[in-house]
This record gives structure tokens, C-alpha cells and sequence, in this order.
């Protein structure tokens, strides 16, 4: 008996090591079932007589067999698993006589074999409904991301080929202005990036950016042939992520356009002011004005190249205007 305790806990050490291991082979659980079979077939000479009749299946060895049975099922496949415990259960009738146990045993496999192909099948279904949910998933943010480049593109398109089509076809270009290929050669140069790259030119990164700098370029970056406008700034020094720089700075530049084109001024004013650890950013002019909700659904200057811009980061838009009362564009980012 002290030799079988002996090998019994040397064989638990090895078994307990070996299943700590990320990688676990088929063998050692039939090593396992092995060493319950070598128990239950010793029982005769492990349990004496008296004692293995009275134990009525409560034993260390009944234990044990148990123990054997369970992990066969939870580890083995089928049938390879209910085989093992048909032969502990033999094993077990064989050395200690035909006894209830032994039956039991049987059971206790059947049992532990259903309660695994419910586990394996709930398991199962429930890989298939995530893997199908990450492929939603996927397929939403990949439609998600297509549909932000196009939007991205059509506003670069907007806001440089389309506007200098509409110039030429309201005559505010003429075909023989020296404007004319200046505008053309500049949107050609756009056409010809987002051809090589869509993303490339968009470089929406985290990577901070300064906001007031960006402002004045976006302020002086009149193209040719827009009306010239008297611009004042205020604009503290601030730092925000690249793509919010980038939008905004996008955004201001659309609306500066838009009052050279449509505001009948001269003048318009270009402010910002932090927002917690965000920014507000206005574009304000004394204009004639116009009613936001008039605007035709054709006309996607504020739609997209404004409004469109700053959701695209997080952030919002509106406008607040009327008739003979100017215009004031309202740019909100918060993180």
C-alpha cells in the first residue's frame, strides 16, 4: 500500500506540472487512466477485505476511480473517453468482485460525457456568434472607414476642382484669366494625390499640432480668385491633436470662402478660445446673411466641407445667421 500511495502522488506531481504547460498531449490523460486501472485491478491487495466490502464504494480506491472517470471525460474525446471509463469500471469489478461501485463508475462517465457535449456544444455556438459579431464588426468599421475616405475626398474635391468649376461657369473666371491655370494646376496637384494615396493626405494621427499656426495658414491661404478679405485674428497658442488641427483649420478656410463668395464684405473675423481641453473656433462676418435651413441639399460647402469636417473628428458645427445680420460659424471640439 505505501509503495501504490507512493507512485499515486508522484504520478499526481508529473500530471499537475505537465498540465500547468500550455501545451498538453492526448497521452497523458491515457497515462492517467493507465494508473487508475493498475489501482482498481490491486485492489485486492491495497484494501483489506473487510474494509472493501464495508466501504460500499466510498474507498480511496472508489475515490480515485471516480476521479479517473471525470478527467477522462472532461479530457479525452469520444469515444475514446466513455472507453476509459468502461475499463476503470472493469477494472474495477475485477479486483475488488462485482459491486455497485462499479456500476456507478459507469454512470458517473455517462453522465460526465452528456454534461461535456452540452459544455463543447453551448461553447461552440458561442464561438460562432462571437467570430460571426467580429466579422459584423469588421465589415462595419472597413464600410465605416471607405465611407470616411470618400467623404474626405469629396470635400478636398469640393473645396478646390468644384469651385473653380462653379467660378469659370458664373464667369467670375474667365477662360482667359491668368487665374485660371493657376486654380487648375493646384486642383490637378490634389487629383493627383489622392490618386496616389487617399489616406496619405489626410494623416489622421493623435500627434499634437498647433492650432493657431494652422489658423493663419488656413487665413492666408486665399486661392486665386476669390475676393481678397480683411481678416482679423485672435488666436491664443494652443495644442491639439493633428486631425482636429487639420479639420478645423479645413473647416475655417471653407468658411473664409464663403464669405469672399457669398457674404458681400470685405471683412470677416477668425477667433478661437480654449474649451476646457478643447477649443471654439469662430468665423464671423457682417454680411448679408442667409438662412441655414434654406440651403439647398446640392450645396455641400457648409454640409461637408464645414459641418461633415468636424463630426468627422468629434466635433460640431453650426451656423447662426439671418438675412442683413452677417454670419457667425460656430467650429466645437472637445476631447
Amino acid at each position: 500500500m505505501a509503495v501504490a500511495v507512493v507512485v499515486l502522488l508522484v504520478w499526481s506531481g508529473l500530471f499537475t506540472v505537465v498540465m500547468l504547460r500550455p501545451q498538453r498531449s492526448a497521452w497523458l490523460y491515457a497515462g492517467d487512466t493507465v494508473v487508475v486501472i493498475a489501482l482498481c485491478l490491486a485492489q485486492d491487495r491495497l484494501v483489506p477485505a473487510e474494509v472493501l466490502v464495508a466501504s460500499a464504494g466510498s474507498g480511496w480506491i472508489d475515490i480515485i476511480a471516480g476521479t479517473g472517470v471525470f478527467i477522462a471525460q472532461f479530457m479525452l474525446r469520444q469515444p475514446l473517453a466513455m472507453t476509459a471509463a468502461v475499463a476503470i469500471a472493469a477494472a474495477h469489478a475485477v479486483g475488488a468482485g462485482p459491486r455497485e461501485a462499479s456500476a456507478i463508475l459507469v454512470l458517473q462517465g455517462l453522465l460526465a460525457a452528456v454534461v461535456i457535449a452540452l459544455l463543447r456544444r453551448g461553447a461552440h455556438s458561442a464561438d460562432v456568434a462571437l467570430l460571426e459579431e467580429a466579422s459584423l464588426r469588421a465589415s462595419a468599421r472597413a464600410r465605416s472607414a471607405a465611407r470616411s475616405d470618400e467623404l474626405y475626398q469629396q470635400r478636398l474635391l469640393h473645396d478646390t476642382v468644384l469651385a473653380t468649376l462653379t467660378m469659370v461657369g458664373t464667369g467670375s473666371i474667365t477662360r482667359a484669366s491668368a487665374v485660371l491655370p493657376q486654380r487648375a494646376a493646384a486642383d490637378l496637384a490634389v487629383i493627383e494625390d489622392l490618386q496616389a494615396d487617399p489616406r496619405a493626405a489626410r494623416a489622421a494621427t493623435r500627434r499634437p499640432a498647433r492650432l493657431d499656426v494652422a489658423l493663419r495658414s488656413a487665413v492666408q491661404a486665399h486661392r486665386a480668385g476669390d475676393r481678397p478679405l480683411d481678416i482679423e485674428c485672435d488666436l491664443p497658442p494652443l495644442d491639439l491633436p493633428h486631425d482636429v488641427v487639420e479639420s478645423l483649420a479645413g473647416a475655417v478656410h471653407e468658411a473664409l470662402a464663403n464669405v469672399a463668395r457669398h457674404a458681400d464684405c470685405r471683412a470677416a473675423r477668425v477667433a478661437a478660445r480654449p474649451l476646457g481641453q478643447g477649443v471654439v473656433v469662430e468665423v464671423t462676418d457682417s454680411g448679408v446673411g442667409f438662412d441655414p435651413d434654406a440651403v439647398p441639399a446640392h450645396r455641400r460647402g457648409l454640409r461637408e466641407s464645414v459641418v461633415g469636417r468636424m463630426r468627422a473628428v468629434g466635433g460640431s458645427a453650426r451656423a447662426v445667421s439671418s438675412a442683413g445680420a452677417g454670419t457667425r460659424i460656430e467650429l466645437r471640439w472637445q476631447p
